[in-house]
C-alpha cells in the first residue's frame, strides 16, 4: 500500500464525490445513451466511472485504496475453496498458480496490465479459472496451469524493474518446473502485454541492463508455444495518432473516442512517466516503434493479438498487429477486434460483474484450442 500525504488523503473524499456523482449521471442518463456508449446499463455506469476514477484520482491514491495483486489472489482463491501456491521470485516479484501446476502438461505465464501503476482484480482471476475450466471442457481437453505475476508498480519501481521480473516468472518455469518452451505461453493485457513484447525481445536482443536468457531447446522447437496480448500498450512515447500509423490503417485521429472505453487519453501520460522514471523510451518500452526485421526472430509460434473496437488504443493495436505480422507471417499473427468492446473487455467486464461473452475473450479460448 502507498503512502499518502495529508493533502492527497483530504482529496480522497472530493475524489470519491465526483466519482459517485459521475455514477449518478450515468444513470440518470443512460435511457438516452447513444451507440458511442456500452450497449449494456452495466457497463455503461461501469465504465462511466473507471473514466472517472483513473482520470480523477492520482496514481498514489489508486494504489492507496485498491489492494494488491496477491491480496486479490489470495481472498479469490479462499472464497471459491481453489488451493493456492505463492512462489518467491526474487527481484521483489511473486508467482502464483492456478490449475494442476505440478502435473500440467502446458502452462501459460501472466503479465497483468492496470498501465503498470494498477494492481490485478478479481476479473482477472474469474478469467483464469474461466479458462482452464474450458480447457477441460473441449472434445480433446488440455491440462494447462496458469502462473500469474506480481511485479513491483510504478513508481516504486520503474523501467526495467519489471521486465526483470516478467522474466523472473519465465526463468522459474523453464529452469524450476522443467517446462520445455513448447509446453510454455506468454500472455499479457494492456501493460502486461507491453511485458509480453518486452520478454520476447529480450530473448533474441537481450537488454543490455539486463542478464541473458536462454530457453533450453526442445526435440521440436526451441519457441515458446505461443503468446496472448490483449489490448497491448506498445506506443507509451505516444500522446497522439502519429501520421504513419493512422495512414497504414485509414484512422482520423478525431475519431477517437473514449465513451466506449474504460480509459481516457488522460491516464496515458501520467502511468507512462510513471514506468518510464529517468530511462528512455526504446523498442523494449515502445515496440511499436521497432522495424519488422527487429520483430522477426521472436522465438514463438503462434501470437493472438486482440482489441475492443470502442478502445481509445485501438489505431495502435492495429497498426502493431499489422507490423508483427510482416515480421512473423500472417500465418502466425492473427489479430481480434471486439465489434463494440473497450479496452481489456475479457477481464474487466468481469471485474464490474458482467458474465456476458465478449469476442474478444471467446477468441482467447478458440485460438488456445488450436494452439495446444
Amino acid at each position: 500500500m502507498t503512502g499518502l500525504s495529508s493533502l492527497e488523503q483530504l482529496d480522497c473524499l472530493p475524489a470519491l464525490a465526483a466519482l459517485i456523482g459521475t455514477v449518478l449521471w450515468a444513470l440518470l442518463t443512460s435511457r438516452w445513451r447513444t451507440h458511442h456508449y456500452p450497449s449494456t446499463l452495466l457497463l455503461h455506469v461501469g465504465y462511466a466511472a473507471m473514466r472517472k476514477a483513473t482520470a480523477r484520482f492520482s496514481v498514489a491514491q489508486l494504489q492507496y485504496l485498491l489492494p494488491t495483486t496477491d491480496t486479490v489472489y489470495k481472498r479469490f482463491m479462499r472464497r471459491h475453496h481453489l488451493p493456492s501456491k505463492t512462489v518467491d521470485l526474487g527481484e521483489g516479484a511473486l508467482g502464483h498458480w492456478l490449475g494442476d501446476h505440478e502435473h500440467a502438461e502446458y502452462v501459460l505465464i501472466w503479465y497483468h496490465g492496470g498501465g503498470f501503476v494498477l494492481p490485478a482484480n478479481d476479473g482477472y482471476f474469474h478469467f483464469f479459472t474461466q479458462l482452464l475450466t474450458d480447457t477441460q471442457s473441449w472434445p480433446k481437453p488440455r491440462s494447462l496451469a496458469i502462473f500469474t505475476l506480481t511485479y513491483t508498480l510504478a513508481p516504486q519501481a520503474t523501467y526495467p524493474t519489471q521486465i526483470r521480473q516478467a522474466l523472473s516468472a519465465l526463468k522459474y518455469v523453464v529452469k524450476e518446473t522443467n517446462r520445455s518452451p513448447s509446453q510454455i505461453l506468454l500472455g499479457g493485457d494492456s501493460a502486461g502485454g507491453n511485458l509480453v513484447g518486452a520478454v520476447l525481445a529480450h530473448l533474441v536482443h537481450p537488454h543490455p541492463a539486463l542478464p541473458p536468457l536462454s530457453l533450453s531447446p526442445d526435440s521440436v522447437s526451441p519457441n515458446l508455444r505461443g503468446a496472448i496480448m490483449i489490448s497491448p500498450w506498445t506506443s507509451l512515447n505516444q500522446s497522439i495518432l502519429p501520421e504513419e500509423i493512422a495512414a497504414s490503417i485509414g484512422a482520423v485521429e478525431s475519431e477517437i473516442d473514449s465513451r466506449g472505453d474504460i480509459i481516457t487519453p488522460a491516464v496515458g501520460g501520467p502511468w507512462a512517466a510513471a514506468y518510464m522514471g529517468a530511462g528512455k523510451h526504446d523498442y523494449y518500452t515502445d515496440l511499436s516503434m521497432a522495424a519488422a526485421n527487429w520483430l522477426a526472430p521472436f522465438p514463438v509460434e503462434k501470437v493472438w493479438v486482440c482489441a475492443g473496437g470502442k478502445e481509445i488504443i485501438l489505431p495502435f493495436i492495429t497498426a502493431f498487429a499489422k507490423r508483427l505480422q510482416e515480421a512473423l507471417g500472417a500465418e502466425k499473427v492473427e489479430l481480434c477486434v471486439g465489434e463494440g468492446e473497450g479496452h481489456v473487455a475479457p477481464i474487466y467486464n468481469l471485474a464490474l460483474g458482467d458474465w456476458g461473452q465478449t469476442k474478444q475473450g471467446m477468441g482467447v479460448k478458440g485460438w488456445l484450442a488450436e494452439v495446444l
